[in-house]
C-alpha cells in the first residue's frame, strides 16, 4: 500500500454538472476521506495526473485530526468520470457543488491548490451561506481571473505526451524540492494521466482558457476580482517562496495587495505545492487556521 492508497476511499454519484456547452448527467465521483467532525474540503490542482490523494496526501492526516476530510477527484480527474464534453473552469465549480449537495454538507471549510483554489474560492463566491472558512495556495488561475498574469513558468510547462519522462518533467516544475518526485509519485499520477478521457479533459480545458482570452462573455463567468475583494469569509494565503509557475513576486505579492484581508504567508523553501514541498509548515498554517473558526 502506497501512501496514496492509506486513506477511506468512496464513491458518490453527482447528478448534475453543467458543462460550457452541454450538461452531463450522473457523474460518479470519487474521493477519499478521513477523520472526524466539521467538514473540510480540498480541491487539487490541474495539470496530468492530478487527484485528492495525489494532491493531499501530506495534508489529510494532519487536518484529519481535526475534521471530517474529504478529497475529492474532480470531473475529468482521478477515478471520477471522465465525459468527452468541453469544460470549462465554472464546470469544476459545478462539479464541486454538486458533491457537497450529494453528500449534504453544511457549514464547510473548503481549501485548493493552484487551478484547485479557483475552483474552492469559486464555490465560496456562489455559495458564501454554506461555508465557514477557506485556505488558497499558490494559484495563477485565481490571479489570473482576479486580473494578475504574469505566470512566470506556467506557460511553459511540458506538454504531457503520454510518456513517464514527459510527467517527471511536469512534477519537476511543480515541486521544488526534488527529493519529493519519488517513483510512487510519478507511477501515481502516470496512472490516471493515461486513462481514459483524462487527456481529452486537459485538451478541452485548455481550450476554454483560450477562448477566455477571446471572448469576453466567456471570461465574465469566471472573472472574480471585485467578489473576492468584497468577501468576508475568513481565508488565509500561502504562497511558495520559490513558485515557478505562480511566482511570488509577482503573482502573490500582488494578490496580496489586491485581497489585503486576507492574512498571506509566505513558505520559505517551497514551490508551486507547498503542501508537498514544507508539508509541516503548511500543515501547521492550516490548522491553525480552520480551528480557529466558530
Amino acid at each position: 500500500m502506497s501512501e496514496f492508497d492509506a486513506f477511506e476511499s468512496n464513491w458518490v454519484i453527482v447528478p448534475q454538472v453543467r458543462g460550457l456547452y452541454e450538461t452531463a448527467y450522473g457523474v460518479r465521483t470519487h474521493y477519499v476521506c478521513a477523520g472526524q467532525g466539521e467538514p473540510l474540503l480540498m480541491v487539487h490542482g490541474g495539470g496530468p495526473g492530478a487527484s485528492g490523494a495525489v494532491g493531499w496526501s501530506n495534508t489529510i492526516p494532519a487536518l484529519a485530526k481535526h475534521f471530517r476530510v474529504y478529497a475529492l477527484d474532480l470531473i475529468g480527474n482521478g477515478e471520477s468520470d471522465k465525459p468527452i464534453m468541453e469544460y470549462s473552469l465554472p464546470t469544476l465549480a459545478d462539479h464541486v457543488a454538486g458533491f457537497v449537495d450529494a453528500l449534504r454538507l453544511n457549514n464547510i471549510r473548503i481549501m485548493g491548490n493552484s487551478q484547485g483554489a479557483y475552483v474552492a474560492m469559486k464555490y465560496v463566491l456562489d455559495n458564501p451561506g454554506r461555508v465557514k472558512g477557506a485556505a488558497i495556495i499558490s494559484t495563477g488561475t485565481l490571479g489570473t481571473a482576479c486580473g494578475i498574469d504574469d505566470r512566470g513558468d506556467a506557460a511553459k510547462l511540458p506538454r504531457f505526451d503520454g510518456t513517464r519522462a514527459a510527467m517527471r518533467a511536469f512534477l519537476e516544475i511543480i515541486v521544488t524540492d526534488q527529493s519529493k518526485v519519488t517513483d510512487a509519485l510519478l507511477e501515481a499520477r502516470f496512472a490516471v494521466a493515461t486513462k481514459p478521457g483524462h487527456q481529452e479533459y486537459l485538451a478541452s480545458l485548455a481550450r476554454y482558457r483560450k477562448e477566455c482570452e477571446a471572448n469576453s462573455t466567456i471570461a465574465q463567468q469566471w472573472y472574480v476580482r471585485e467578489r473576492m475583494q468584497a468577501l468576508k469569509i475568513p481565508n488565509i494565503m500561502l504562497w511558495g517562496e520559490k513558485d515557478r509557475t505562480a511566482p511570488l513576486d509577482p503573482v502573490g505579492y500582488k494578490m496580496r495587495d489586491l485581497l489585503p484581508q486576507i492574512p498571506f504567508h509566505v513558505v520559505k523553501g517551497s514551490g508551486h505545492q507547498v503542501q508537498n514541498d514544507q508539508p509541516e509548515e503548511c500543515n501547521r498554517l492550516l490548522v491553525k487556521h480552520f480551528t480557529s473558526i466558530r
